[in-house]
């Protein structure tokens, strides 16, 4: 039995004893050259598609006559695509075509040739020449091929290499001589393609005679376009491709779109219409006539700068954010009382899911704008803004561009999303064309590669997001006003869980608010031991689960209505996830209470420091962050400094490791606002003196014992104020940011400010650094004993 990996080629024919060359570049293709290569002695199959453009062709797609032959590999390039050297040996016919492990085998038996004389062969190649007679694409250089004498004393192998080298032989019947085993009726086929190819010229020639009746010579380019014109009439495709470019132009004359844009519409339009349709010059005009066309010219939305209105809009789609809302309606406030639209560039900062997008699409709503949002998250390609030149394969305009044309307005809303997220490479900074799309001294001319003529985009009302703003490139910050969202708080999340999010479920699921209520309690649950986020994503994913889980209780005949309370959530959402820290059980020397701020919100931070006896080293604990490894060699070195004020021999230092620990050390700490908690703890530490567990604290401490500002002020306060803190210590220059604090929070936190570190000291301990005079007890030397210090 015959059996061969098979090769399937698409538009290429070999036929027997005629060596070819061909290019490989499919992956299952590569594959059974390479298992030829290890298990057939180069030996496969060849049998071509029906359809030339098919990527993945089925077993009925392919021909069942083809050819056995060997092959060499000529070169094999970079994109593992690989040039090969063909030579077929015998025609045969395919049978049992089938995959094995992958790759296509088939069983084969050789068509049998009879071989001619000589003579016969030189009749037939002179029967062929003489057919070819006065046809243009026939090979001039045919005569060589009798020069070879297994050619020239082969009936067969001389049609079969005539066959091979005449270009303009189609898919259909190249197939047909190979099917075709008589190599008489093989020539009969070739002769009569070469009659009705010169019958094609002669038809050419008569419509060259029509055409030069009614133009002048001189003018070759009417001439061209009126011969295109009557080939099209005698195949009767005319009318379409008429119809279409009359299309075009009545727009053009009906519609007020600029002059410079008509005058170059005009001129593709002349252009296109002496081009054959389906050739890909037309198809690449025509691709660049209609975007030119869908893009916005002269369209507009009538704006509202009501600010009323906005308001409220702002307040019905979303809950707090004061600030924010307010900074908006002076944004829109200042446009109406100017009509300009120059400014910089308002930029949404904040971490995910604190509402960013959604409030450009209520800034959207109400200005009464088209909003249109443009992710530039991993662009990495100046060509993803300004597009590519529409010569190139695919080409098609930047994002800002396809943004205007799904606006279908001059002055939309666009929404620049993630623009911390951009990036640059070897192929360009997008960046610098960004620049271009927000400066407002250049964007009346933005330039696209693909559309080639400059566009007004100054009518447009950019808002931009970003997670960091350190992320943002600096040419891009220079431009943008700054509008910081932080995360949101407890309080805020049940609101907005009451007031946004359940009703949307409810809505979204078609339950009635009879059916399913949510008590208060129960969100806080949700809030405080299922989530732990900036934003509300999560909280909005845990109701619709519940939702979810009530609809199924209620199809099962279960229930009818549920109410949702804490031990509903624990029922449903099993145990809880989170756990937010609590207060030490007692007041211990060497333990202090700081305050952390992170992406998903404020939390206690239980700082810890003992002493043994040692060398003097400092041990740091906890995944500290390089920050935060500096506050802790900052307070250690601030004590040290200070130790006399602080009433502490020396020889604690000499005799004695400090060891500092933050708690949970699997997960990574970091930032500039722990200082002060760490000196008190050493000192707490080193002296034995208890500090409060209702006690909490947080800011930078210098050398100099001076306690610097942070941040997160309002996420630290509510996190105090949940874990059962009676009293904060914070910087002296924050307290200009107690404004941002909730007020249930200020009733029922005490809020103290330090300027320097003594004044901290004197809050915590009761008693001011300079009132000690005398050792404490525990480091006076007893009679006949020594020190120690542990």
């Amino acid at each position: 039995m015959n059996k061969l990996p098979v090769l399937i080629t698409r538009g290429t024919f070999l036929f027997p004893k005629v060596q070819h060359s061909i290019e490989i570049g499919r992956e299952k293709s590569i594959a059974v050259l390479a298992e030829s290569t290890k298990t057939h002695n180069n030996k496969i199959l060849i049998i071509s598609q029906h359809n030339p453009l098919e990527d993945d062709p089925d077993l009925k797609d392919v021909f069942t006559v083809g050819v056995v032959a060997t092959f060499s590999t000529k070169k094999v390039w970079k994109d593992n695509t690989q040039s090969i050297l063909v030579s077929p040996e015998d025609r045969v016919t395919i049978k049992n075509l089938a995959y094995e492990g992958g790759l296509l085998y088939a069983e084969y038996d050789v068509v049998p040739t009879e071989k001619g004389n000589k003579e016969t062969a030189l009749d037939m190649f002179k029967v062929i020449k003489d057919a070819a007679v006065g046809v243009a694409d026939f090979p001039e250089n045919i005569d060589m091929l009798l020069e070879d004498e297994k050619i020239a004393s082969d009936p067969n192998v001389l049609v079969d290499s005539i066959a091979q080298v005449i270009s303009f032989i189609g898919v259909s019947k190249r197939q047909e001589l190979l099917e075709e085993f008589d190599p008489i009726k093989r020539m009969e086929i070739i002769t009569k393609l070469l009659i009705e190819k010169k019958s094609t010229s002669e038809i050419d020639t008569d419509i060259t005679k029509k055409i030069k009746s009614n133009v002048d010579e001189q003018q070759r380019e009417y001439y061209l376009r009126e011969k295109l014109k009557v080939i099209k009439e005698e195949l009767g495709d005319l009318d379409g491709e008429v119809n279409e470019l009359n299309a075009y132009k009545k727009r053009l004359e009906e519609e007020p779109f600029p002059e410079h844009i008509k005058k170059r519409l005009l001129k593709e339009i002349s252009k296109l219409e002496g081009m054959h349709a389906s050739s890909q010059e037309a198809n690449v005009l025509r691709n660049y006539i209609d975007w030119m066309m869908d893009i916005p010219w002269y369209e507009r939305s009538d704006d509202n700068f009501d600010l009323e209105h906005a308001q409220k809009v702002l307040d019905g789609d979303h809950f707090g954010l004061e600030k924010v809302k307010e900074r908006i309606i002076e944004y829109l406030a200042v446009r109406k009382n100017t009509q300009s639209v120059k400014g910089q560039i308002i930029t949404l900062v904040g971490p995910p899911g604190v509402g960013k997008t959604s409030l450009a699409k209520s800034i959207a709503k109400a200005m009464n704008r088209e909003y249109v949002k443009v992710s530039l998250g991993g662009i990495r390609d100046d060509a993803e803004i300004r597009g590519h030149r529409k010569t190139y394969v695919a080409a098609m305009p930047g994002r800002i561009i396809r943004g205007m044309k799904k606006a279908k307005v001059l002055n939309p809303l666009f929404l620049l999303d993630e623009i911390d997220k951009m990036g640059s490479d070897q192929k360009g900074d997008p960046t610098a064309a960004m620049l271009e799309v927000l400066d407002p001294e250049q964007n009346s001319q933005f330039s696209d590669h693909f559309i080639e003529e400059e566009y007004n985009l100054s009518n447009v009302a950019f808002i931009a997001t970003a997670n960091y703003p350190g992320d943002i490139p600096e040419a891009l910050y220079d431009r943008m006003d700054i509008i910081q969202l932080s995360s949101y708080t407890e309080i805020e999340k049940i609101e907005i869980a009451k007031n946004h999010l359940i009703p949307k479920a409810l809505k979204e699921f078609n339950i009635t608010t009879k059916e399913l209520k949510f008590k208060k309690e129960a969100i806080e649950e949700m809030v405080k031991y299922y989530t732990r986020e900036a934003g509300v994503r999560q909280l909005e994913r845990l109701i619709a689960a519940v939702a979810r889980k009530f609809i199924v209780k209620k199809l099962k005949n279960e229930l009818t209505e549920m109410t949702v309370t804490p031990e509903v959530i624990n029922d449903l959402l099993k145990k809880r996830i989170f756990e937010h820290s609590k207060q030490a059980e007692k007041s211990e020397a060497g333990v202090v209470t700081g305050l952390a701020y992170t992406q998903y919100g404020g939390d206690i931070l239980p700082i810890e420091v003992t002493h043994f006896p040692g060398k003097g080293g400092l041990v740091l604990t906890g995944k500290l962050g390089d920050v935060m490894k500096e506050s802790a060699t900052i307070a250690y070195d601030f004590v040290k400094a200070n130790y006399k004020r602080f009433q502490i021999p020396k020889e604690v230092f000499q005799q004695n490791d400090v060891h500092i620990h933050v708690p949970e050390g699997a997960v990574p700490k970091d930032g500039p606002s722990a200082g002060i908690a760490i000196t008190t703890a050493i000192i707490s530490s080193l002296t034995n003196q208890k500090v409060s567990r209702e006690i909490g604290m947080t800011g930078e401490v210098t050398l100099r014992g001076l306690v610097l500002p942070i941040g997160g002020l309002k996420e630290k306060s509510i996190a105090a104020h949940r874990s059962g803190l009676k009293t904060i210590v914070i910087p002296s220059q924050n307290e200009k940011d107690l404004d941002e604090i909730p007020q249930i929070v200020k009733d029922n936190l005490e809020i103290k400010f330090a300027k320097k570190y003594e004044e901290v000291y004197e809050i915590v301990f009761g008693t001011k650094i300079s009132e000690y005079t005398t050792e404490l007890p525990m480091f006076k030397k007893k009679e006949g004993t020594k020190q120690t210090t542990n």
